[in-house]
């Protein structure tokens, strides 16, 4: 399965062996287990933890409090060691920070969080290096790394953009290979239609026509032609009974395969662990429920991978002798106090005009079960 933010892998790994370069630091500083050193160790440390909790977390922060709280504690931790070292060491840690704004936040937040990052950091620089003779050096390198970190965003931002287009591409690819296999049954189903009505439209009246023009000629011979005439009777009767089964089964096998268009739906989707509840074959002959449960499921799934920052997904689709239940549920953050949007709305009306019901819980995640009524 593809995963979702195969990018957020390498920025962990790029990250991480930034992290582990600027360990070099902490030997080069190191004399002796002094307070100072001490305390820039253990920064160092918890920047490496904490940004190694933010990348795993990506996706999954409910209300995005986790990741507001990180990128609290990064921030920190730089000035924190700009501070202890007395150099513009942790510049190269905010490096890290500028790259994640990106994955975290929309551009608004993002460009303010950077803004004041760098800001925080500008001003401690009036301060480093305080016992030099020229601090002019400093602020020529605050504006450098001004500069990268801004261009670190940007590169950052761009690969998010990309990362969503193709989600979104692959999100309408399945959807597109769902509606192809109904479209196919569809189509078969209307050929066999088509071609039951031929064989009863023609070929079927004329058996008729010639059994009648039989059963007539066997009472205006005599002798041995009346035998003949009686047998090519019975065969004519007898195709006239096999057509009439043939477009029987014909018309009998007009089913759609909705469990094979929800698998094709589910196959393939990004981030999410999907657990399939589906029969092998899962037929449906009104063409306008299976389209119903259909759109249904694809509005549920969008919206799993849109809002509910979930991990895990359950489609369960089964049958009793009265009803057709579709349940959809995941472990993500439920609606809490948020309104329905147009989409589940829309859902809730396709449901309705089908005589149907929605039943949501919102309990450690959405469970959403629709029940349609059958015949």
């Amino acid at each position: 399965m593809v995963y979702r933010y195969s990018h957020i892998k390498l920025i962990r790994l790029a990250g991480l062996i930034i992290w582990l370069s600027l360990s070099i630091l902490l030997f080069i500083e190191f004399t002796d287990f002094t307070p100072n050193f001490n305390a820039y160790l253990i920064s160092h440390i918890l920047f490496g933890l904490v940004f190694w909790f933010v990348t795993n977390n990506i996706g999954q922060m409910s209300f995005k409090l986790k990741a507001w709280l990180s990128v609290v504690i990064l921030t920190m931790l730089v000035l924190v060691i700009n501070h202890i070292t007395d150099s513009a060491a942790g510049i190269f840690y905010a490096l890290i920070i500028s790259v994640l704004l990106a994955w975290l936040f929309p551009v608004k937040q993002s460009l303010l969080l950077l803004f004041v990052c760098n800001l925080l950091i500008g001003l401690q620089f009036s301060y480093i290096g305080s016992d030099l003779d020229n601090r002019a050096q400093y602020f020529v390198l605050f504006f450098i790394y001004l500069g990268v970190s801004v261009f670190s965003y940007i590169i950052s931002l761009v690969a998010f953009k990309q990362q969503n287009a193709k989600e979104e591409l692959r999100m309408l690819n399945t959807e597109l290979k769902a509606t192809q296999v109904l479209l196919a049954d569809s189509s078969r189903i209307n050929e066999r239609l088509r071609i039951s009505r031929e064989l009863h439209d023609l070929i079927g009246h004329h058996l008729t026509a010639l059994t009648l023009n039989l059963e007539a000629a066997t009472h205006m011979t005599e002798g041995k032609p009346q035998s003949y005439v009686k047998k090519a009777h019975s065969i004519a009767r007898l195709l006239l009974s096999d057509v009439r089964e043939v477009v029987g089964s014909f018309r009998q096998s007009g089913t759609l395969d909705l469990g094979l268009a929800i698998r094709e739906l589910l196959s393939g989707l990004p981030r999410l662990k999907v657990t399939q509840e589906i029969p092998d074959e899962f037929l449906v002959e009104d063409p306008k429920l299976a389209q119903t449960i259909l759109r249904c499921a694809q509005e549920l799934i969008t919206n799993t991978m849109k809002h509910a920052q979930a991990t895990h997904l359950l489609v369960k689709l089964e049958r009793t002798d009265e009803f057709m239940v579709l349940m959809v549920q995941d472990n993500g953050v439920g609606l809490g106090n948020s309104k329905m949007g147009n989409g589940m709305t829309g859902m809730a009306e396709r449901v309705k005009l089908l005589n149907g019901e929605c039943d949501y819980v919102s309990q450690n995640g959405l469970k959403c079960t629709l029940t349609f009524p059958i015949g």
